[in-house]
């Protein structure tokens, strides 16, 4: 297998959006995120989006000087514009704000309104992973689910995630929409020609569908009936009604001239502050006593996020799909 190479994939990136006007400092953060998503196997949420996101830069659909204003901000939590900025650059701003006064406090949220798509949610996580902590981080979405019982579009596939870092070992990566698949999936579907699977989509009559057209027309299931549902609505309150930015299908298309107004909801942990020295052992203990679980039919036990570790592992042509961060 052919090594990737991050950098080479992340300066084409950069490249490509500054010769679209966006400054040099905003670029590296966008094309650090595309790269990092394609690295760890998210192809989805990687640079097969940048076409996406040049034309709504060409339409001048993001501000270029975005200035991320406090609106207002307690010792728990602040509430900052994002200032219609390119998603990844607002959201890369808002988790180091969190994780930043974390380090400080031991917890510390952030909710942002004015914003636009973020892209993959568990890079933002991950960076905070990086930093000692955890972090959680939610987004509401143009709405693509009907609520029970409708089949009208009025909640997005709002995803989350969150990561847990384990020192000395792989980190436990959380990261999903609250659909039963991301929306952009079908298109990966479409492309290949393939049906969607069984329970995956709604037509725009409100009828089951294996074909990626009409899915994309149409509606997207959420993940586990109802739970999936219930979920996606609270994404919505936390990050849409709570930071003051728009909810349920009041939110802006990210293929139309509106401005989105995406809202976004952070939580950052600092477990040094909170446990000490003793989360180390504890956490490592905890990912320990599952991965030591007996495991059924010869398999070895899994915790979220070791099939984007391979990924990475494979996409570096590493022959060790291990990580220590």
């Amino acid at each position: 297998m052919t090594g990737f190479n991050f950098e080479e994939e992340k300066n084409k990136v950069i490249e490509a959006l500054t010769q679209n006007g966006l400054d040099n400092k905003q670029a590296q953060i966008a094309a650090d995120c595309f790269a990092t998503a394609d690295l760890y196997g998210v192809t989805s949420h990687g640079c097969a989006v940048l076409p996406a996101h040049i034309q709504r830069l060409k339409r001048g659909g993001y501000n270029l000087n975005p200035s991320f204003k406090t609106i207002r901000e307690t010792p728990s939590f602040a509430v900052i514009d994002g200032d219609n900025a390119m998603g990844p650059v607002s959201a890369a701003y808002c988790m180091n704000y969190a994780t930043d006064r974390a380090k400080t406090n031991g917890v510390f949220s952030v909710f942002s309104p004015n914003n636009n798509t973020f892209g993959p949610a568990f890079y933002y996580s991950l960076k905070a992973a990086e930093k000692g902590c955890i972090a959680f981080i939610c987004s509401n979405s143009p709405a693509q689910m009907a609520p029970v019982g409708g089949k009208e579009k009025m909640l997005g596939t709002n995803p989350f995630s969150m990561v847990i870092p384990v020192p000395g070992d792989d980190p436990i990566m959380v990261d999903m929409a609250t659909s039963v698949a991301a929306k952009s999936k079908f298109k990966e579907y479409k492309a290949k020609n393939q049906p969607l699977p069984d329970g995956w989509a709604l037509d725009e009559n409100g009828n089951p569908t294996n074909d990626p057209d009409k899915g994309i027309q149409g509606l997207v299931q959420p993940m586990a009936g109802f739970k999936g549902y219930s979920i996606s609505m609270l994404i919505d309150i936390m990050s849409g009604v709570l930071s003051g930015a728009a909810y349920l299908n009041r939110v802006g298309r990210f293929y139309s001239e509106d401005n989105m107004n995406v809202g976004f909801y952070i939580s950052a942990f600092s477990p040094e502050i909170i446990l000490g020295e003793e989360y180390k052992e504890r956490i490592k203990d905890f990912a320990a006593l599952l991965r030591n679980c007996e495991p059924a039919n010869r398999q070895s036990v899994c915790l979220p996020g070791d099939d984007r570790i391979i990924a990475r592992a494979e996409k570096l042509n590493n022959s060790d799909k291990r990580r220590t961060p």
